[in-house]
């Protein structure tokens, strides 16, 4: 890696993403994958008209995912959970018809169709901080930071997130280390060693914490490196080799 972007995502509105369903709750977690990441940041691009339902991710990244890594953004601070707004809500849909034919089971011609009724779902309000990192094989950090826009679109509803960079700066060791971010579960070849918390989420799970050993890229403040000679108490460490979807390649 040769350089690094730290990137919050401030959510200007509802965001609602169907993470979870439970019944009839659809639950928004406080995560954004990087499925979603690389399209939001204009890194890739799929299907105008998508007839075969089909996840094409490896694809539409496949010009990027050599240069860049976008990790999956979790909540930038720890307390709480780092999200501060929720907004509840009950929907509520149905025919227009002026009598509703109710069907037996076996002869509903609806039965096969998703069609929406009433239920309760759980967004993403407005102020909250979610924070991902940017890192570049190959290309510089100034590059990084022209390939980002101010905002972005994100979940179901195309809900809007101001973003912020920060550029970090870079070092790369081995040895034991903590994982210090959320990636994919498919990110890395490396295996933990311990202390390992996954989360599941679709298309693809976190990994939220863990051991690991070897080689791994540690990202601490710039400004605190160049300024004085205090070093970052808690420097973020990701396995050297990350990279989007690294296994399924």
């Amino acid at each position: 890696m040769d350089s690094a972007l730290e990137v919050t995502l401030r959510t200007q509105g509802e965001i609602w993403l169907a993470s979870r369903e439970v019944g009839r709750l659809a639950d928004t977690e406080p995560y954004f994958l990087n499925t979603a990441l690389y399209y939001a940041f204009g890194l890739a691009s799929g299907r105008y008209v998508d007839r075969l339902f089909e996840p094409t991710y490896l694809d539409d990244t496949a010009a990027v995912a050599d240069e860049i890594y976008v990790t999956p953004a979790a909540p930038a601070s720890t307390s709480d959970e780092g999200v501060a707004n929720w907004i509840t809500s009950t929907y509520n849909t149905s025919s227009d018809d002026y009598a509703a034919i109710n069907y037996s089971a076996q002869n509903d011609p609806d039965a096969k169709k998703n069609l929406p009724s009433y239920g309760r779902r759980r967004v993403l309000g407005h102020g909250n901080e979610l924070r991902c990192y940017v890192l570049g094989r190959g290309i510089s950090a100034r590059e990084l930071e022209a390939e980002i826009p101010g905002y972005v679109r994100l979940g179901k509803k195309r809900g809007k997130a101001k973003v912020e960079t920060e550029r970090r700066s870079v070092d790369t060791e081995t040895g034991q280390y903590e994982l210090g971010h959320p990636i994919g579960a498919y990110d890395t070849e490396q295996t933990p060693t311990g202390n390992l918390l996954t989360k599941r989420m679709r298309p693809t799970p976190l990994v939220v914490q863990g051991s690991y050993e070897g080689e791994y890229v540690e990202l601490s403040d710039l400004a605190e490196d160049s300024e004085t000679d205090e070093k970052d108490d808690s420097p973020v460490k990701f396995p050297a080799d990350v990279r989007f979807l690294r296994s399924k390649r």
